[in-house]
């Protein structure tokens, strides 16, 4: 009876000290996630800043030898900044989408959900629009890719050719089923 008695007490803390050891690395692996959405969201407020006070204009991420990683494993905008000081009209063409290693370009464009946008830009405050949509798959390969994209001006006809560089890297199974 007493040899019967430990064992249970045995397994009751073995399942107990399993069981928070998941849940401190889970907790591990969500916040090394947010840690990622947050740096994304640095990214984004850094191209905010390129303009400064009174430049205007179209910045995208990825231009100018910012470097920007894409986690696998779900949706991942490609987002451009417009800020005008009048309202302006403004279409965006992505002319070309190409890996430049790892997945093969026939593959990243098969990763494309959506490319391009059309619409107006309200004058005096920044406006993000999403110019390429991808759907990476969870078991994608690092990858770089480079857009180049053709901003027109409509209200004026002038144009702008825009270069972004992209990196993809895998989140792993672990981190894209926990969290």
């Amino acid at each position: 009876m007493e040899l019967s008695m430990s064992t249970i007490v045995i397994l009751v803390l073995g399942v107990s000290m399993l069981i928070l050891g998941m849940v401190l690395i889970r907790n591990i692996m969500c916040s090394g996630i947010q840690i990622t959405d947050d740096l994304s969201a640095g990214v984004k407020n850094e191209i905010k800043t390129l303009f400064g006070a009174d430049r205007f204009g179209v910045k995208c991420l990825g231009q100018g030898g910012a470097e920007v990683k894409l986690g696998s494993g779900g949706r991942r905008p490609v987002i451009c900044i417009f800020k005008t000081d009048a309202a302006t009209e403004y279409e965006v063409v992505v002319s070309s989408i190409e890996s430049l290693s790892g997945a093969t370009s026939a593959v990243v464009n098969s990763w494309v959900i959506d490319q391009g946008w059309k619409g107006s830009v309200i004058p005096g405050q920044e406006q993000e629009e999403t110019v390429v949509l991808f759907d990476i798959p969870r078991d994608a390969p690092s990858t770089s890719v480079r857009m180049t994209m053709q901003v027109k001006n409509l209200n004026s006809g002038s144009q702008q050719t825009i270069t972004s560089r992209v990196e993809v890297v895998p989140t792993g199974f672990a981190t894209s089923a926990i969290c």
